[in-house]
């Protein structure tokens, strides 16, 4: 007798927001497709991340019109946001997921049909930043839409699962493990999450010289996207030199597209064209320092401990996992956290993180041998 294998459930998680958010939901993706087979709708920046998982789940990529670079107005948004629902409602998905409380993303997956719908409204708790008067503006904006869709639809709400994160200091990966436990399945967060891609030669090959091996390698990433995240470059360069000095660690500094080297003698440099080559070069690193960013999760996601300075961003929101007890802050900006909206003359969380703080949270490190 011929035993046919039955097909998973088809899964489509909703992530539309950057780098580093991506690299958040791998543990859900990894648990889900034990269970599912797995499609990721992201934007085509992100696809990249969700391409190392060792089972890569199927891709499709979007623009959303509220992006960066091309926001549009509500209308556009929401046009778009049905627009693709339907557009994926061909794929007969059995459930939609989505970690953001965010009524665009609810809309796009009730336009899919799909039957069950787990995610977090827009309720004062679930919304990060709540309190903060643009982010008022746009819950409230966000929970008129539920609220209309809901009355309209009485037999079909936005959401079939409405969840509740548990505190509204909770990390954002945690809302991931409460849509896992709706699902009766688990987040995997054994690392590594992802696997690094194998470049031609060695690390060395990246750099101008050969890294010496005889110290630990301490990867550094001194530049930030946006302002609000970024500590001064002269307190990097006067952190570098000291570093430096001390000779304990091998440095790496890596350099993006689109940036300059913090010009410090002896130095070693690592280009990083794109995210394979980003992922290979923190798996080559013991320990890794950089801002609030898509370096930090990514060396978390591979295992690596992570000293991260953090800005305007809410650690206990977004620290890399398992690495919440090395981040650098002070918190002396009264309107913190402003989530990349500075309402003052000058970035108080940034200038006053002293390059001793820095220092003190690398003595801190475990010594590797």
């Amino acid at each position: 007798m011929v035993v046919f294998a039955m097909n998973k459930p088809r899964l489509l998680l909703v992530e539309l927001h950057h780098l580093g958010d991506a690299v958040m939901s791998l543990p859900f993706v990894r648990g889900a497709s034990e269970h599912y087979e797995v499609h990721i709708l992201c934007r085509p920046v992100v696809a990249p991340v969700f391409q190392l998982l060792v089972k890569p789940p199927h891709i499709h990529e979007w623009e959303p019109p509220w992006a960066e670079g091309c926001e549009q107005g509500g209308r556009a948004s929401l046009r778009g946001a049905c627009g693709m629902g339907r557009q994926l409602r061909e794929k007969k998905f059995d459930v939609a997921v989505c970690a953001w409380a965010d009524a665009r993303c609810g809309l796009l997956m009730a336009k899919t049909r799909v039957s069950r719908r787990v995610g977090f409204p827009m309720t004062h708790g679930n919304y990060y930043g709540a309190d903060l008067p643009w982010r008022r503006k746009r819950r409230w904006l966000g929970h008129i839409l539920e609220w209309t869709w809901n009355i309209t639809h009485p037999q079909f709400p936005m959401l079939t699962n409405a969840l509740h994160r548990d505190s509204a200091e909770q990390a954002h990966m945690r809302c991931w493990e409460q849509i896992a436990k709706t699902l009766n399945i688990s987040c995997n967060t054994s690392v590594p999450w992802l696997k690094a891609p194998t470049l031609p030669g060695s690390i060395s090959a990246l750099t101008e010289t050969p890294i010496p091996r005889e110290n630990p390698i301490l990867l550094i990433h001194p530049h930030a996207r946006l302002p609000s995240k970024q500590w001064p470059l002269a307190r990097w360069r006067e952190l570098l030199r000291k570093l430096l000095i001390s000779a304990r660690y091998s440095i790496l500094e890596i350099v993006p597209p689109g940036y300059e080297p913090l010009g410090i003698a002896d130095n070693l440099l690592v280009n990083t064209p794109d995210v394979a080559t980003l992922t290979a070069t923190l798996d080559a690193a013991d320990a890794v320092l950089c801002h609030d960013s898509f370096p930090a999760h990514l060396a978390a996601a591979l295992g690596k401990p992570v000293i991260t300075i953090f800005g305007s961003g809410e650690p206990d929101w977004f620290a890399p996992w398992n690495n919440r007890h090395r981040v650098v802050q002070q918190r002396v900006c009264p309107l913190h956290p402003c989530l990349d909206r500075c309402g003052m003359d000058s970035y108080l969380c940034l200038d006053q993180i002293s390059v001793a703080d820095v220092l003190q949270q690398l003595e801190l490190l475990p010594r590797i041998p």
